[in-house]
């Protein structure tokens, strides 16, 4: 048995680390981690399955004793769509998404660590441009990087595309003061890596030029994560969780073929010059839970996260931020027998930024509020092992940018519908080994 468990654990991780996208959570941070997740999108105040090391590692202390194991893949089906005079410019993808969680457990303490994709906006590509290529377009069409290029010319052949990862690794310990408190305490690391591949060709009269806007950032940094549960009866659970900022200073290495051209111009006039950084940490949230087992078979679990982005430092683009963004979630579980438990979900998201005030970063991946169903279930095969899947659909609402000019008359940035579409199906193997 164990070697059978051993290896459906090492096929999954091994489809896991072909991750490319995560969505779910606020501007920057990202929420999805687990199948139990996207069976309920409420797990503040979970204390059921490995992945509470993650949303309530406090409720650890609720498990029983032992060493716990999970892995979750998720399988992501994503459509972004730019509508501009009357074309839509579309970036899809069927990227896979992992995160592993482990925890060991004995009476009043635990010890506890996970692997999960905190940030970042993972993969995507405009094979034939977006809102960025067409604003270039127009900066360069009104003379803005003559006499490189010519006034009066239009940019064509475009592509714009980005690969963005914040990998976090967390661990920390958990432990039960007494049978009503619990808490916990956790170092996080986060290394980040991005690249950016922005291209088209400027054509003025007879005369064409190639532009190649290619570069990396890097950024790495460390922060804390804490928690509280409370558990006053068999019935009701609460839980806090705050996860501090992570401070991230991104250096810029622009590609060899990029540097010397108009290209490298491009980038310096949107703060994107080699060997240079900007500063946009990833928020801290704030996270609270309550779980009511109305009945032994019956729960209801509502979920509230807050993302502080206006206390992260974006630079000048926190002025951009108009509030903190969060997510307000509700789930309903049925165990249908002993072995198989039912569950569904629902989340709304509220994002505090304005399209007209979207970054190269919003404009490639969306930052727009979105209502995200779920509908889950999970069986166990024993007291040991079990399984789970998780299907959601998030539908964000579709929401305009207007025009922005350099001068009366002179067009910079064109109007653009921003629309998004996630549908995702993720599955995990979970095991206590002793």
């Amino acid at each position: 048995m164990n070697k059978t468990i051993v290896s459906i654990f090492a096929v999954l991780l091994v489809l896991g680390f072909f991750a490319d996208f995560v969505f779910a959570g606020g501007v920057d941070n990202k929420q999805n981690y687990s199948a139990n997740y996207a069976g309920t999108v409420s797990r503040n105040a979970a204390i059921d399955g490995a992945d509470i090391a993650a949303y309530n590692p406090a409720g650890i202390m609720q498990l029983e004793n032992g060493m716990h194991l999970e892995l979750d893949v998720q399988f992501l089906s994503l459509d972004y769509d730019h509508h501009i005079s009357g074309k839509d410019y579309e970036a899809t993808s069927n990227p896979i998404v992992p995160a592993l969680f482990s925890i060991y457990k004995q009476d009043k303490w635990a010890a506890y660590g996970s692997f999960t994709i905190v940030g970042g906006g993972g993969k995507v590509e405009y094979d034939e441009g977006n809102v960025i290529t067409k604003t270039i377009g127009n900066v360069a069409a009104v003379g803005a990087f003559a006499p490189a290029l010519l006034p009066g010319g239009a940019l064509s052949d475009e592509f714009a595309g980005v690969e963005s990862y914040d990998y976090g690794f967390t661990a920390g310990l958990s432990y039960k003061i007494n049978d009503i408190f619990s808490v916990s305490g956790a170092a996080r690391y986060v290394t980040t890596e991005k690249d950016v591949d922005i291209h088209g060709t400027y054509i003025q009269g007879g005369t064409s030029t190639y532009i190649l806007g290619k570069y990396e950032q890097e950024a790495d940094g460390f922060g804390g994560v804490f928690g509280l549960n409370i558990r006053p009866n068999d019935t009701i659970n609460i839980s806090l969780r705050y996860e501090s900022r992570i401070k991230l200073d991104w250096e810029t290495t622009i590609d060899s073929a990029t540097k010397g051209t108009v290209g490298e111009s491009i980038l310096i006039a949107n703060n994107r010059a080699d060997g240079k950084s900007y500063r946009r940490d990833l928020p801290a949230v704030l996270a609270a839970g309550f779980l009511w087992n109305v009945t032994p078979k019956f729960s209801i679990s509502p979920s509230y996260t807050l993302y502080l982005e206006k206390d992260a430092d974006w630079g000048t683009q926190n002025d951009s931020v108009s509030h903190n963004s969060y997510d307000l979630a509700i789930s309903l579980g049925y165990a249908f027998t002993e072995r198989f438990m039912g569950t569904m979900g629902y989340m709304y998201t509220d994002v505090g930024m304005s399209p007209d005030n979207f970054s190269l970063i919003e404009q490639m991946s969306p930052a727009l509020d979105c209502h995200t169903v779920a509908v889950g279930g999970s069986y166990k095969f024993n007291e040991r092992m079990s399984v789970t899947t998780g299907f959601m659909g998030s539908f964000y609402q579709s929401d305009d940018a207007g025009e922005i000019l350099l001068a009366p008359g002179v067009q910079r940035a064109p109007a653009v519908t921003y629309e998004k579409t996630v549908y995702t199906l993720a599955v995990n193997l979970q095991y206590r080994f002793f």
